[in-house]
């Protein structure tokens, strides 16, 4: 449930930060016949993106015994993919309101509704994706009660979102992005040890004589009340294999390097 209101608040508070940025600079610049643009590309953007969950949850419940296992890791390690990719480019992002005003202004200029249309609608969709993507991933794994965390999550992101809008609430953002970005990497490594289980579990990957490395089932199980915790919200395992254990850890110490490169790229261009 936490895994679920996390994600769906973050995803929730980027996509109404963008469309905040955009009516507000409509409104301030008296372009009021363009907010009807901005709301169809929000209709549009939401109402793909409940295609997709429908889409996800039709064809994964056609699916059974390997091929499942197959396409179930498969989907786990998009899903890690899809979150790394959102949190370095949040990460690698400067004036990103100023931007986005330029390119309002161009269509504005222009006369262009469909391009703010398509600016929101993508926008929207991209968040929806990763939301789609990681609960149909985190419920593969076990999670549980991820609709009530879900509506929790995207309720608290709305409210903050037009708290923010509405009486110009004095919070730092980039706190709040950095918090959730250190549990989402957490996530997002879980997500690829699962994925490897899975392909071990379909023969993909093999499974050493060795493995488990080590078994701490009785002092912190599976199956107990904290470990199927750790277990549905970071990957967490009483009896991890080597390929398991490596690609865990090998995803932080990666994702770790990236960003530190990104950040003297950053300083390199600034």
């Amino acid at each position: 449930m936490f895994a679920a209101s996390l994600i769906t608040f973050r995803e929730s508070l980027e996509a109404l930060l963008v469309v905040i940025i955009i009516t507000t600079f409509l409104t301030k610049t008296n372009q009021h016949v363009f907010k009807k643009f901005v709301w169809r590309g929000v209709f549009i953007g939401v109402s793909v993106s409940i295609l997709l969950a429908f889409t996800l949850e039709v064809f994964f419940g056609g699916l059974k015994g390997r091929v499942e296992e197959i396409f179930e890791g498969v989907l786990m390690f998009v899903t890690a993919g899809f979150l790394t990719w959102m949190i370095l480019w949040v990460h690698r992002q400067k004036d990103v309101a100023k931007r986005i005003k330029e390119k309002v202004a161009v269509h504005v200029e222009k006369g262009y509704g469909l391009g703010i249309l398509i600016l929101i609608a993508t926008s929207v969709f991209r968040e929806g994706t990763e939301t789609v993507l990681y609960l149909k991933a985190s419920s593969l794994t076990g999670q549980s009660n991820q609709l009530y965390g879900a509506i929790l999550g995207i309720i608290s992101g709305l409210i903050l979102g037009y708290g923010l809008f509405r009486w110009a609430i004095r919070v730092n953002l980039s706190v709040v992005f950095n918090v959730t970005s250190v549990f989402l990497l957490l996530f997002a490594a879980g997500l690829i040890s699962h994925g490897v289980h899975e392909f071990q579990e379909a023969g993909l990957l093999p499974v050493f004589s060795f493995d488990p490395l080590f078994n701490i089932s009785h002092i912190l199980g599976n199956q107990s009340l904290l470990g199927s915790f750790l277990r549905t919200l970071f990957g967490y395992t009483s009896k991890p294999t080597m390929l398991e254990l490596v690609s865990y850890s090998g995803y932080l110490v990666f994702i770790f390097w990236l960003e530190r490169l990104t950040d003297r790229l950053i300083k390199a261009k600034s």
